[in-house]
């Protein structure tokens, strides 16, 4: 008999891929490092989903299962380690609370410094990355890395931080133990400001949808093919964030649950820059109005006109054109 091949394997791979993505509710330490700000802009708005497939979902979970395992190696050679806070990851916010993130411990006690108080920080990586980390160090190699643990140590008042990475190829190991430095938290600290109180979006590392970085960002689509934002209230212009990690609704006066801002209402309005192919011309508390760059007509967002819910299928209606425009831009990828 035949043999078929990778029919489990298959249905595993299948079964990461259909697991769904939940936004983040703050902007993460892990994040801030990223070399584009409008990229960090989109993210904390809920502007879009990346989709992942289901293999890179695995490696994903393979790097947390490393966790548990380093966390024992470093108990057994005598660090004494802290990985949760009343059964919980161990939180960091600013000021504000929309910025920080979740440590994966606290720990003294490693060779590099017995008696001090230190950020755990743990990676994996492939064969190559490691080799460059082991040349260069986390700085220069992983600047989001070195950012992320520079945001932990501002935020926890601590002066070091231990890096480790597991090859996932050999399974060697990498240590570092990163100094805080204080010029660079400060340069994170105004821009995670900058991007968590700015209205509208930063502007695009490049307008070529060929450049390099763009094409392999998770927003591709987002910002050089015309994709329509996601309906929720972080991409409306009457949401607001404010104090305590919240999030204001202008219109309705409130502030806005979790659950609330990914149902959105009747009332959304789409930030402009978020709507693609169109410039806005005018708005009122009601809707905002738009002349359509590709059609030359004007049509109108919010509640009594096109709901942002049906924005797709309710432009085409009242434009009298196809829901979707295809991308024919020629990039050569």
């Amino acid at each position: 008999m035949a043999t078929m091949p990778d029919k489990t394997a298959k249905k595993i791979t299948a079964w990461y891929e259909a697991k769904t993505e939940t936004h983040r509710e703050h902007l993460g330490a892990s994040l801030i490092g990223h070399h584009c700000d409008r990229y960090l802009w989109l993210t904390f708005r809920w502007a879009d989903t990346p989709q992942f497939s289901g293999r890179l979902r695995r490696l994903f979970d393979t790097g947390k299962r490393e966790e548990p395992r380093v966390y024992k190696e470093l108990r057994a050679i005598g660090v004494e380690l802290h990985t949760e806070d009343d059964g919980k990851q161990i939180e960091c916010r600013d000021l504000m609370g929309h910025f920080g993130g979740s440590v994966d411990g606290i720990g003294k006690g490693f060779v590099e410094g017995p008696n001090t108080w230190a950020v755990l920080e743990i990676k994996t990586s492939n064969d190559k990355s490691f080799s460059d980390l082991r040349n260069q160090g986390v700085k220069r190699c992983k600047p989001q890395h070195f950012a992320q643990m520079q945001t932990y140590m501002g935020l926890m008042k601590l002066g070091y931080a231990m890096y480790i990475c597991v090859n996932k190829n050999t399974d060697d190991l990498y240590s570092e133990w990163v100094a805080y430095d204080e010029n660079e938290f400060v340069g994170i600290t105004i821009k995670s400001s900058m991007i968590v109180t700015s209205s509208r979006p930063k502007p695009r590392i490049s307008d070529d949808p060929a450049n390099w970085l763009c094409k392999m960002c998770d927003m591709h689509a987002l910002c050089h093919q015309e994709k329509v934002s996601e309906f929720n209230c972080r991409t409306c212009v009457n949401a607001t964030p404010v104090e305590d990690g919240k999030w204001m609704c202008e219109m309705q006066k409130k502030h806005l649950s979790a659950d609330e801002q990914r149902t959105g209402c009747d009332s959304h309005m789409f930030i402009p820059d978020l709507v693609p192919a169109a410039e806005a011309i005018d708005a009122n508390e009601a809707h905002i109005e738009y002349l359509d760059k590709r059609s030359g007509k004007t049509f109108k967002n919010g509640n009594g006109a096109v709901l942002s819910r049906d924005f797709e299928a309710g432009r085409a209606k009242v434009l009298g054109v196809s829901a979707k425009v295809p991308f024919d831009d020629e990039i050569p990828f």
